[in-house]
């Protein structure tokens, strides 16, 4: 009967150990205040429409350039942007550093977006953005643009029979 209860024991011990680390993986990690400071400085330029300090943020081995053209094209597109808001941050650890992956749900002035902004903390290069992504939600109709077609528009008109 011992027997029975140290494999309950060890049981019960390894499922708890096992539940708990679990439940730790599904919380919210931790963002650094860097990170932090470095994504709202990003935003912050973006709506200042300072696209080449913006640009200067990214990793070293990225084109300003290209980066700039980038932001440039996506205000042409969406206008001005009005906010910004953290939906969440996935962080993964990596052999140099850290990933942080934060979604944002931000308002422009032609729209909304819904967009990613990856930071990465290397411990050879710093702190600064891999990847940005924007993903432009349903653009609202304008004003004076015709109306969308109805979804069970008229029949046809018959033709009248051949004589």
């Amino acid at each position: 009967m011992n027997h029975s209860r140290a494999s309950k024991t060890i049981f019960l011990s390894s499922l708890l150990f096992f539940v708990s680390f679990m439940l730790a993986g599904c919380s919210d990690p931790p963002r650094s205040p860097e990170m932090r400071d470095l994504d709202k400085k990003f935003y912050e330029l973006v709506k200042q429409k300072d696209f080449e300090q913006a640009s200067a943020m990214f990793a070293p081995e990225e084109s300003p350039d290209e980066w700039m053209a980038y932001l440039k094209h996506n205000n042409e597109e969406l206008g001005d942007l009005q906010s910004y808001e953290l939906k969440d941050t996935v962080v993964n650890t990596i052999l140099t550093g850290t990933v942080y992956i934060s979604r944002y749900k931000t308002k422009y002035a032609k729209g909304e977006a819904n967009e990613v902004l990856t930071v990465r903390d290397d411990t050879m290069k710093g702190l600064n953005i891999a990847m940005y992504k924007i993903n432009p939600r349903q653009k609202k109709p304008q004003a004076n643009a015709p109306a969308a077609p109805a979804a069970n528009p008229a029949p046809a008109p018959q033709a009248a029979p051949a004589n």
